[in-house]
């Protein structure tokens, strides 16, 4: 990829190799690389330093060799491979070697498996005080319980893995009459047997209610309860939110420019009469205040047929200038059925008269 371009602290930046950064389609690209490549190069690897286990996951390997001096060889060889990829290589230290987050050991003649945490780990997870439903905070005991149950090879480091983990909760705020319920809740859920009824399957319904506190846990009882009693072959799922996330607090990406925001609904605000127009665009922002300008968006110059609109009408009738400045975003949406909503919802409500239509969608509650 060699001409995407990144914006990053007000600055453009060209992108001169690699994929594209932040493209969803980067990681399945780097996959099916990999996949293909590491197959032919694992093909044609010497014999004398091939590793005996090669298990990729992402961009971590875990690889078993006969002899040490092997190490070396193979990892020259695939540097060798390909100019853009390097690898490096850690070795075992005291019999153990930490692979993504699982501490492997060597036991004899075998492997001895435990979870691995880093150097920086912190041990902090959500607080028992943090003002989310309480299912969140057992569901959190649970998932921590199942990756131990699942990584520890025996149940002597299965039961050294529960001790740390209901010391990192009471350091959390966690009591300990909360932490032990939920481990005799797993433990009962994984060892004893539960009979299964057939029934016939209820049609799930999902509703998604921010979270404030004990007036949302009572209303999720009340509609429950609603559809057991009215909508018998129905499941109501209640899915809650938290409406302060970290991401209304601060920005992770630059603002895009007003200029090149697309998919958007705007105003335009006439200097002289204040007379106002509403409309969207799927295009970016100034290449649609351009053509009702009159100018090219491009070079900013006067261009020699005007494309027809409300607003290069209403320049024709009104003693007026016009600029940039005097459009504004009123909304935004990437999904085109919701913009159109918007648009007809502000038009609606705000009645600008220079609007030909009075909505672009039609608004109905009930036909």
């Amino acid at each position: 990829m060699s001409e995407s371009l990144i914006l990053f602290d007000g600055e453009y930046y060209k992108q001169i190799d690699g994929v594209a950064l932040g493209s969803p389609l980067g990681p399945t690209f780097a996959k099916i690389f990999l996949c293909y490549h590491e197959q032919i190069w694992l093909e044609k690897c010497p014999v004398e330093f091939k590793p005996v286990i090669y298990k990729r996951y992402v961009d971590d390997t875990f690889l078993l060799f006969r002899s040490k001096e092997h190490i070396e060889k193979f990892r020259v060889y695939l540097n060798c491979q390909h100019p853009n990829i390097k690898f490096t290589s850690e070795i075992e230290e005291n019999d153990c070697i930490s692979f993504l987050d699982i501490k492997i050991s060597r036991v004899k003649n075998s492997f001895a498996t435990t979870i691995y945490r880093k150097p920086t780990f912190s041990g902090v997870f959500t607080n028992f005080e943090s003002f989310i439903p309480i299912s969140y905070k057992s569901n959190l005991i649970f998932t921590l319980l199942f990756r131990a149950f699942k990584l520890c090879s025996d149940f002597e480091l299965f039961h050294e893995e529960i001790l740390k983990l209901k010391d990192i909760f009471k350091r959390n705020g966690y009591p300990s009459n909360f932490i032990d319920v939920c481990i005799k809740r797993f433990l009962n859920n994984i060892f004893i047997d539960k009979k299964v009824y057939a029934l016939a399957p209820k049609k799930e319904l999902v509703c998604v209610l921010p979270f404030i506190g004990k007036k949302s846990l009572q209303l999720r009882s009340k509609l429950v309860k609603s559809i057991q009693n009215n909508l018998s072959f129905c499941h109501l799922k209640v899915i809650f939110q938290s409406p302060c996330k970290l991401r209304t607090f601060f920005r992770f990406k630059d603002t895009l420019d007003k200029k090149i925001r697309s998919d958007l609904v705007y105003r335009y605000t006439c200097s002289s009469c204040n007379a106002t127009y509403y409309g969207k665009t799927y295009r970016h922002f100034f290449t649609r205040a351009a053509e009702h300008m009159g100018i090219s968006n491009l070079t900013g110059k006067r261009v020699k047929t005007v494309k027809q609109s409300a607003v290069s009408d209403h320049l024709l009738q009104c003693d007026c200038t016009i600029d940039f400045d005097h459009f504004d975003i009123l909304a935004s949406d990437t999904n085109n059925f919701r913009l159109l909503i918007k648009e007809s919802l502000l038009i609606k409500r705000d009645k600008p008269v220079l609007n030909r239509t009075v909505k672009s969608f039609p608004l109905k509650l009930f036909d």
